[in-house]
């Protein structure tokens, strides 16, 4: 993929890791602990937890063509921010090496028609879908973020950052 053009799709990248990592940022911590409406009971640090632990089994299984064992997390006891903001930190990381290596050819995913950016789509997709469904958790439980972040922060970011 030439130069320009694959710095494009790791820069889309890193935008969408960054604005997860600024929704996390601006949760207040007893948001955490917030479920949506009739949801199977994933609350938002889970749902945070569930995005680091996909993007870890995809970049595992695309490597080895296995799934990974990762640890499950302890029944009753929720992640910390900061143990999310690490998880996602080090998950993002890995997805962009990972992204890195596959636009230079060096490797490629074991689905999604063996096209890395298509992968990177349909990350982009899931954790898309989840990030609406922290912010209606927050927003059900009375703890509906300010315009600033879920509407300038959150989409704002994709318009006007750098």
């Amino acid at each position: 993929m030439p130069g320009e053009l694959a710095d494009q799709v790791l820069a889309t990248w890193r935008r969408h890791n960054e604005i997860l990592l600024y929704l996390l940022d601006a949760i207040p911590s007893q948001g955490l602990s917030a479920v949506p409406t009739g949801s199977r009971g994933r609350d938002v640090a889970r749902q945070f937890s569930h995005l680091a632990r996909a993007r870890i089994g995809w970049v595992h299984y695309h490597l080895t063509g296995r799934k990974p064992k990762l640890p499950r997390l302890e029944k009753g006891k929720r992640p910390t921010k900061a143990q999310l903001k690490k998880l996602l930190r080090e998950s993002g990381a890995g997805v962009d090496k990972f992204l890195q290596q596959g636009l230079r050819g060096e490797v490629r995913p074991r689905l999604f028609g063996k096209q890395v950016v298509r992968w990177m789509g349909y990350l982009a997709a899931h954790e898309s879908h989840h990030r609406g469904q922290i912010l209606v958790a927050l927003k059900q439980a009375g703890m509906r973020l300010p315009d600033e972040v879920s509407v300038q922060g959150v989409w704002g970011k994709w318009i006007y950052g750098r």
